[in-house]
């Protein structure tokens, strides 16, 4: 009888996604948790352009840590019950190979990490943060190649594997780890809702904001055409045809309903809106910069609910 040939395809399917889907969670954890000492530990320097995390970079490692850490922790499960059951060659030549790649793929992503750090460090970075991130790095690293290390060393040939009471406790520190990770996230960027909320009222401050450039075209600059008079309503601002805003550029995203606009003066005017929350300098994010409203006059800081803006043409 013909002996069944071994399945080494398999085995590099399983290696390869278990190893590429560790580096993604391991890379996602590192940077949520230097994103959560950044919001605990503020550094000034991050108003002036070192090196901020948006909101955007956050939500893809958490996405890329909730996808990524379940299927490494899935595969690695099947894989380890089929070593130990002899399904799979513990010499396969795939599995050293992928090890040692992964291995070495971790030890260039150490060197990028600590290479950042220390530029983040000399162009003036807060030392106490270098030294936290710098050990978040190194934990995680040695975390990582410690495992494949172990993995290579109780699943090679002639090995028998061996799980002892310290890989159980270090196996739940990953898990907490891990865990901590995503939960603090949420500090930084809120929850769903909460950042559904905020991306509404970004929307209705940039809509206002646009309209503000249409009234101000519309009325003209000093020297060049225009007006020189308000439009007594939007649809006197949108029937001009030197003037162009978007078509849903004057009604709220969520009612569906126009904005508030009444002429105060020869050269005011006011807008209003209603938000579901707060936006000013005190409530900005002390890691993620928020994007200021485009007008340099008016920069529509608002608090919860019908807020009337006083505004005026130059």
């Amino acid at each position: 009888m013909e002996e069944k040939k071994y399945n080494h395809a398999r085995d590099g399917f399983v290696y390869l996604l278990s190893y590429a889907t560790l580096l993604i969670s391991s890379i996602g954890i590192n940077f949520l948790l230097k994103a959560i000492v950044a919001y605990f530990l503020p550094d000034a320097l991050q108003n002036t352009g070192a090196s901020p995390m948006s909101d955007e970079m956050v939500i893809g490692f958490m996405a890329a840590t909730l996808i990524g850490f379940p299927i490494f922790t899935y595969l690695n499960v099947v894989a380890n019950k089929m070593l130990k059951s002899g399904k799979m060659k513990s010499d396969s030549g795939v599995r050293n190979w992928l090890l040692y790649i992964t291995m070495v793929a971790v030890i260039l992503i150490i060197i990028w990490q600590i290479i950042q750090l220390f530029i983040g460090f000399l162009n003036g970075a807060l030392a106490t943060r270098f030294i936290i991130d710098t050990f978040i790095t190194l934990v995680i690293a040695f975390a990582v190649l410690g495992y494949q290390w172990w993995h290579l060393r109780n699943y090679g040939e002639h090995h028998e594997p061996k799980a002892g009471l310290g890989f159980k406790i270090f196996e739940w520190v990953v898990f907490v780890a891990v865990a901590g990770a995503l939960i603090g996230s949420f500090f930084i960027i809120g929850t769903p809702a909460e950042r559904r909320a905020k991306n509404l009222d970004n929307t209705r401050v940039q809509r206002l904001s646009e309209i503000q450039g249409a009234i101000q075209n519309y009325y003209g600059f000093k020297g060049g055409p225009g007006h020189q008079q308000l439009p007594t309503s939007f649809d006197q601002l949108i029937t001009d045809p030197n003037v162009y805003i978007a078509p849903d550029g004057l009604i709220d995203p969520v009612t569906k309903q126009r904005f508030e606009y009444r002429v105060t003066g020869t050269t005011a005017y006011e807008l209003c809106a209603t938000f579901d929350t707060v936006f000013s300098q005190e409530s900005k994010n002390p890691i993620t910069p928020t994007t200021e409203p485009a007008s340099s006059d008016q920069r529509f800081y608002h608090g919860v609910g019908r807020v009337c803006f006083p505004l005026k043409v130059t």
